[in-house]
């Protein structure tokens, strides 16, 4: 670009300046400074290349775009199509849910024959008899010419399952330990729905062909004998597990000092009887106390 000078018309121009004069002006100011016995200040060396505002405007304007495009990729989450989303959850299962209890129907008003088992939880209609049970070890003909079974407290056969001494609370050991005489009141679990899986009695036979079973039922107080009802399962193998292959219950309180009979089971070499604890041994004045009895069980099979 061309100088213009103040003192000279606008529209004359000229020439750089002859280099030797330069070299020669700068040789005399040299020789002043010495003169004067002052260090000339160093020469300030001119930047590489002219200053260019407008390439500076320009490179600033395009780092503030890189920075802008930098900020908008971070905040989405990342360039394209993915983007970042909250993850939601996948499904609505609710911990501490359980699943609903067992309905325990109601007593049924149609006749069914009592011979038969019961496929499903409920009150099966019975045939009572006044009976005190056989002795232990009883395998006498019983009458249509099945052999009969006794088991239960003093008889064999029976366990109490869980069994622990609280005592009225707990379990406890009714008569003289004889067969006949003697029986087990099991405490409830406090929940007419729910069972103590740890806590049940047990008969078990080991016998083969179409058994009627019969359950005596003692006579005592509700702390003695007190299942309203009390539910029984009955199982095709030596000892308790997996689905039973049916169920009845026996309102005790209106049985005692009789003899139900439960039905007819098939076994395949053992059958298995387990009195479950479910039970509300409860009311709105406190408790009460009540147990379920667990007596003599007789199985009368033919093969």
């Amino acid at each position: 670009m061309s100088t213009q000078f103040p003192d000279e018309p606008p529209t004359e121009r000229h020439l750089a300046p002859d280099p030797a004069l330069m070299e020669a002006a700068r040789a005399r100011g040299a020789a002043r400074w010495a003169a004067a016995g002052e260090q000339r200040a160093p020469e300030e060396k001119p930047p590489g290349g002219p200053f260019r505002p407008r390439t500076a405007a320009i490179a600033a304007i395009g780092a503030l775009m890189v920075l802008a495009t930098i900020a908008v990729v971070t905040f989405n989450g990342g360039s394209g199509t993915g983007t970042t989303d909250v993850a939601q959850p996948s499904h609505s299962y609710i911990p501490g849910l359980i699943t609903p209890p067992e309905e325990l129907p109601e007593e049924s008003s149609t006749s069914q024959n009592p011979s038969l088992a019961s496929s499903a939880l409920g009150l099966m209609p019975t045939s009572t008899q006044n009976a005190v049970p056989p002795p232990a070890g009883d395998t006498g003909r019983a009458p249509g010419g099945a052999k009969s079974f006794t088991t239960g407290p003093g008889c064999g056969g029976y366990t109490s399952v869980g069994s622990y001494r609280d005592g009225r609370k707990g379990w406890v050991d009714r008569g003289d330990g004889r067969c006949g005489s003697s029986f087990v009141s099991i405490p409830m679990s406090g929940d007419s729905r729910r069972d103590d899986s740890s806590a049940y009695g047990m008969w078990t036979f080991a016998v083969t062909g179409t058994c009627e079973v019969s359950v005596h039922i003692p006579n005592g107080s509700l702390e003695e004998v007190g299942g309203n009802p009390t539910v029984y399962y009955v199982f095709d193998r030596n000892g308790v597990g997996g689905t039973p292959m049916a169920s009845f219950a026996i309102k005790q309180v209106d049985k005692r000092g009789q003899w139900v009979s439960a039905g007819k089971f098939k076994a395949s070499g053992n059958l298995t009887v387990q009195l479950l604890s479910r039970g509300q041994d409860w009311n709105s004045s406190g408790p009460t106390y009540a147990h379920h009895a667990a007596s003599a069980v007789k199985a009368d099979c033919t093969a």
